[in-house]
């Protein structure tokens, strides 16, 4: 199905920069009414009729294959009382607007079969038109093209119809004719000009809805004719074509446009979006790298003719969900060009980063457009909180910043997260009901003078014990004697708790399962920024400095606590990072990555120092002496291999701390082959550090005359004395006890590096930071100890290629250790000399 919606997405692209060259024009239409008759407005034939879009356009185009796209079904195509059942939620009857519900949109639409009033808040007739859940929210029809639910009924037959041949079914609790006047207000077929006619009239067509104009609402909405009359106050609209837009034979000529232009899809996807994610289009104030090329909507959301729009993957759309995923993403197009996507290189992103974090993520910093951060519905209306606190109006400039989860494959995306308070009722089959809003308007006219506005943002909300208290007993009120429930128990949600009154009447929490009943994700995927202005544009910085919004920025979980006062949270948490492991990791980020360079050149500027001001120890050493064995050939071996293996853990270690990219694609063809190699020579590491600290373990013990070496710096700074030592002096050992405990601790860390997509991320914050910064410290030690062990003591390295020293070199840097040799060889000597030879036995010769 990819495939197919990809191989679409070409031709729409086409069609998309060759429309900008030339409009292709439409040819002329007839009109025709619902019954099939010609309407010809310069004759006069049936010029006082609305026409038909399904018979004017259905005379060309296949209707009933279009209207089986999902923004016409909407969940109609799977809408059942007993949808929502398995789903512990019996109240949903499809999973798309046309019977779905989420704590965003409270209106609840009627089952077919009811058994009293109390069951029905929307009919299928009130959602067209009269379904205003606001003051400033349009009815669920506006943006509804029509068809589907809004044409045919549950059991498949045309309302107007149906009810002209059985009007009674209008006084029955039937969920499609209850209280409906279909037989006057015509049905919404689906209006193609609303999607494919520039300059199409939406707000007309709202008013025209919400007369009870269904089926005159398109022909106002064209602008073909002027609708006078409402259907809500009994009149029959009258219609009036505008004879200046007929051809002389009474076709007329529109500038249909394919694909869809871009202000249309937006009218609806505009306004719905700019609460929910603060999305915008064309807006220089909120500007996407996108819409600044020209790209319009159908060149990323192509369909064929069955119109199954491609899409991306919402955290909240269910609706056909065969069809989520089935547009291209970031990475398909800026991986391989598609369509002049530039294919960014990413230098200075780590690969892991690239894996686990989503383009979008960086890429959307912020919006520049207030969205919606809240709903409260105890007023009976839907209220917004804005997105930012105290922004005045939704859709007005202000900037703020997403917050951030893990969804598909653990990868972080960014979201606005709408908090959600509503009331509803525990029945006795233990499942929470969401109330209706004109339940919610009830109860609010009898406690509604006891609730404050706490926090000044001019809306009176919910919060403290005593209104809360106060809500539940109005509920109370309200719903007894409703027949939808078995039983009267109100309950309050607000952040993370349900609220009601126990059975001794006094308030307490609830234990509810509240997932999902709480707040509502949006996935933030367009206003996409130019990437200079990107998360990592500056470094990583932008992200890990001690107070980076991208971890340690403000999530709200509540938006009014029981103080009044806002209740949030570090947005890292919801990725796994607590704020403890957040600033160890900074400190590391922000204050000592950035000296560890400056650290290495001190420490190499020492080095010389010291040479210069001391020089080199002028003790004779002739390479292949033969004369004592300092060390063994396995020795050496562990030694060799482990300065090896540190060799390129450093070189590469140092490379993947500070990201420099470039260089792993130079040294290692690419960022995963350098971590391959990392890997690889850490475990070699590891096991020579153990093999290692077995070897060396009884010669790194510490003695008396070791206080000694300490006293007098090993001679390192002008003594010119004798300098006790065994065999590994008091430096040396400290240095066996340096890189052994941080070789263990750099292969441990390690390890848990190797897996670390499958660590909380605190957990890999933390032993991140010991890792590099165990690094850094080993580095510096190494290189100390390399000078010394060369520069220092000229000729001295040679012992780990032939391992035999000279007895003088010996004398002087191990006096001790040699005194113990010469005592060896002197008891040899001893021992030899007491074992006299014994002649052979006579018989023995031969």
């Amino acid at each position: 199905m990819l495939r197919i919606v990809q191989r679409t997405a070409r031709v729409s692209l086409l069609s998309v920069s060759l429309v900008s060259l030339a409009q292709a024009q439409h040819p002329a239409i007839q009109l025709y009414d619902h019954e099939f008759n010609l309407i010809n407005p310069l004759t006069g034939q049936n010029a006082d009729k609305p026409f038909s879009v399904k018979n004017t356009c259905g005379t060309c185009h296949e209707y009933d294959t279009i209207t089986k796209g999902f923004h016409f079904q909407a969940g109609w195509n799977k809408v059942s009382d007993d949808f929502g059942k398995k789903r512990g939620r019996p109240w949903e009857l499809s999973d798309g607007f046309l019977g779905g519900w989420y704590p965003y949109a409270f209106r609840q639409l009627a089952k077919k079969r009811n058994r009293s009033p109390d069951e029905i808040d929307l009919t299928v007739y009130e959602f067209v038109g009269f379904s205003r859940s606001g003051p400033d929210e349009p009815p669920c029809g506006a943006c509804h093209p029509g068809g589907g639910g809004l044409e045919y009924d549950r059991d498949g037959q045309r309302y107007d119809e149906r009810l002209r041949a059985n009007p009674s079914l209008r006084e029955t609790l039937d969920g499609d004719y209850y209280r409906s006047h279909w037989d006057r207000s015509g049905v919404v077929e689906a209006d193609c000009l609303l999607c494919h006619l520039p300059g199409y009239d939406f707000e007309e067509r709202i008013r025209q809805l919400e007369q009870g104009n269904y089926q005159w609402a398109v022909v106002a909405a064209s602008r073909l004719a002027i609708v006078e009359g409402a259907v809500k106050d009994g009149q029959v609209p009258k219609v009036t074509y505008n004879t200046r837009y007929f051809n002389a034979d009474g076709s007329v000529t529109l500038p249909i446009r394919w694909p869809p232009p871009s202000e249309n899809c937006l009218y609806c996807h505009g306004r719905s979006d700019v609460k929910k994610r603060g999305f915008s289009w064309g807006d220089i104030r909120n500007p996407d790298i996108h819409g600044q090329q020209g790209l319009a909507c159908a060149a990323c959301h192509p369909s064929g003719l069955d119109h199954q729009f491609a899409r991306g993957k919402q955290n909240v759309a269910r609706v056909a969900p065969e069809t989520l995923g089935t547009m291209r993403d970031c990475v398909n197009c800026h991986t391989t060009g598609y369509f002049g996507a530039t294919i960014p290189r990413h230098r200075t992103v780590r690969p892991f980063h690239l894996r686990r974090i989503s383009c979008e993520a960086c890429h959307i910093p912020a919006l520049q457009r207030v969205a919606a951060l809240g709903v409260e519905t105890s007023t009976g209306q839907l209220e917004f909180v804005p997105n930012p606190l105290g922004a005045k109006e939704f859709g007005a400039v202000a900037t703020w910043r997403p917050v951030y989860e893990r969804k598909d494959e653990q990868r972080i995306y960014p979201f606005n997260s709408v908090l959600v308070a509503w009331w509803g009722n525990l029945d006795r089959d233990g499942i929470l009901y969401p109330l209706f809003l004109r339940e919610h308007e009830a109860a609010w006219k009898l406690y509604g003078n006891r609730v404050k506005d706490d926090n000044g943002d001019g809306k009176p909300e919910v919060n403290s014990e005593q209104e809360i208290i106060a809500g539940l007993r109005a509920f109370a009120q309200v719903l007894a004697g409703n027949q939808r429930f078995q039983q009267v128990h109100p309950v309050f949600v607000r952040g993370d708790k349900a609220w009601h009154l126990d059975d001794e009447g006094r308030l307490a929490t609830l234990d509810y399962d509240l997932t999902g009943l709480t707040r509502v994700d949006f996935r933030i995927t367009h206003n996409v920024a130019p990437s200079h202005f990107s998360l990592g544009a500056s470094g990583c910085l932008d992200c890990h400095k001690s107070d980076a919004d991208f971890f340690m920025g403000r999530r709200f979980v509540d938006l009014a606590g029981l103080d009044g006062k806002p209740v949030t949270v570090p947005k890292g948490f919801a990725l796994g990072c607590k704020p403890l492991a957040f600033y160890f990791n900074a400190i590391h980020q922000q204050i000592l990555s950035p000296v560890v360079s400056w650290i290495i050149i001190v420490v190499v500027f020492f080095i010389v120092l010291h040479y210069h001001r001391f020089g080199p120890k002028r003790v004779p050493f002739r390479p292949d002496s033969g004369e004592i064995l300092r060390f063994t050939a396995l020795e050496r071996m562990v030694h060799l291999f482990r300065l090896i293996a540190f060799v390129v853990l450093a070189v590469t270690g140092l490379i993947m701390a500070f990201n420099h990219v470039a260089w792993q694609e130079l040294f290692f063809d690419s960022p995963k082959k350098m971590s391959d190699t990392h890997i690889v020579f850490g475990i070699v590491f590891i096991v020579t550090t153990i093999y290692g600290g077995l070897l060396w373990f009884e010669d790194a013990m510490f003695e008396s005359h070791d206080k000694a070496w300490v006293r007098i710096l090993g001679g390192y700074f002008g003594h010119h004395g004798p300098v006790p030592a065994g065999r590994f002096n008091a430096g040396q050992k400290m240095f066996y006890w340096y890189t052994l405990i941080f070789g263990l601790v750099m292969g441990i860390t390690g390890i848990f590096l190797m897996f670390k997509a499958s660590l909380p991320l605190s957990l890999v914050c933390v032993v991140g930071t010991i890792h590099n910064l165990v690094g850094f410290l080993m580095i510096a030690g190494v290189l100390a100890h390399a000078y010394l062990g060369t520069i220092a003591n000229p000729g001295t390295w040679r012992v780990l290629v032939d391992g035999y020293v000279t007895r003088e070199w010996a004398q002087h840097h191990h006096p001790l250790w040699y005194q113990e040799i010469l005592r060896r060889e002197q008891a040899q000597r001893e021992a030899a000399s007491k074992v006299e030879p014994t002649a052979p036995d006579a018989g023995q010769v031969s």
